[in-house]
């Protein structure tokens, strides 16, 4: 379970027996100890400067995060009282809404649905009858333009996804040539999440992985995650995989710093912007993707070779691994344009524009 160690953040218990606080901005989190936290919310407001930070904590029994949630959430709303004390709130749902000043909600992961847009206009719309006002914060270009084109009353920040660099540049690499990929669960067909967006591996596992190791059969891959059994079994035949499970935020770090190059094997586009390809550009990993919105980054910054189908993907990998010269010019490039996608820039940069939008507004 990730912990903040942010100077303003205290628990939910502490922050009720607070009388009063120098800090004129609050967000809330709910921290599971048996799922996997937002990464980005919790990374980007552990950067945070001058939020209060109130965590709930669940317990550490499976199957009662929904039960905490519930209590958590009536706790909030007999507590309105004491968060309308704090000029600006920071939402990523709109399950409750009260009458703060100044609301500002993060949406990391847009549907782009009717429903979900119906659910922010209404949000738009309580604010201003009270005299409030809505912002939104989004993590890539498309969303900005998207929000802007349909929203009514709320300005639309960028604040792009972002890493942590916690490791030395001088991490030791892993012998040869190595490609990896992080995420929560690795399923296929017959697994539970095997035809989910974003958990579904079969392209990886069926197309991918086999085509490569075809190609080279000396180069690695690290896969980083919850493996379905029936993707465990896919891989068994293959000695050249690496397999970790699910493993907590620096664990996870540190193997992919180890690896040679960030893979993202992922053919369907969300129209959002992808955390791990930033954590591979934190590590100063070159990045191959299939051609995204998703992943648009790689092409933006010329950190990785975005590709249109899964032979060129398989070629792509091959001739990183081949040449020398053209691999480092990748990471030149990181290393060029990572300053600005740190979560302690991002948090400056958030903090940054929301006052600017209120000054603009006052």
């Amino acid at each position: 379970m990730n912990k903040f160690q942010n100077q303003h953040a205290e628990t939910f218990t502490k922050w009720i027996f607070r009388r009063d606080d120098n800090l004129n901005q609050l967000v809330f989190f709910f921290l599971s100890k048996k799922n996997a936290q937002n990464a980005r919310y919790f990374q980007l407001f552990e950067a945070s400067t001058s939020i209060r930070i109130v965590f709930f904590q669940g317990l550490n029994i499976a199957y009662t995060d929904r039960i905490s949630l519930v209590v958590f959430r009536m706790l909030l709303h007999f507590l309105k009282h004491k968060t309308k004390q704090y000029k600006i709130l920071h939402l990523f749902s709109l399950q409750s809404i009260n009458a703060n000043q100044v609301q500002v909600l993060h949406i990391d992961d847009p549907t782009y649905s009717e429903l979900e847009l119906n659910n922010i206009l209404r949000w738009e719309r309580v604010l201003r009858k009270k005299s409030g006002t809505s912002l939104v914060v989004c993590t890539n270009l498309y969303s900005k333009k998207w929000f802007d084109n349909n929203l009514k009353f709320s300005e639309v920040l960028l604040i792009e996804q972002g890493y942590t660099n916690i490791l030395s540049d001088q991490t030791r690499k892993f012998a040869g040539f190595s490609c990896v990929y992080t995420s929560p669960y690795i399923h296929i067909a017959g697994d539970k999440h095997g035809t989910h967006s974003t958990w579904g591996a079969e392209v990886l596992i069926k197309e991918i992985i086999p085509r490569l190791n075809t190609l080279d059969s000396s180069i690695k891959v690290h896969l980083i995650g919850e493996l379905g059994k029936n993707a465990q079994s896919a891989l068994s035949k293959y000695s050249n995989i690496y397999t970790y499970g699910r493993v907590d935020f620096a664990r996870n770090i540190e193997i992919i710093s180890r690896c040679s190059i960030g893979i993202y094997p992922r053919y369907f586009d969300h129209k959002r912007s992808i955390l791990k390809i930033f954590t591979y550009m934190g590590c100063n990993l070159p990045v191959v993707t299939f051609d995204l919105i998703d992943t648009s980054i790689v092409k933006d910054l010329n950190i990785g070779i975005a590709v249109n189908n899964i032979d060129q993907f398989v070629t792509a990998i091959k001739k990183l691994k081949d040449s020398k010269i053209f691999y480092n010019n990748f990471v030149s490039k990181i290393y060029e344009s990572k300053k600005s996608y740190s979560w302690n820039y991002l948090a400056i940069k958030m903090e940054g524009l929301i006052n600017k939008s209120l000054k603009n507004s006052a």
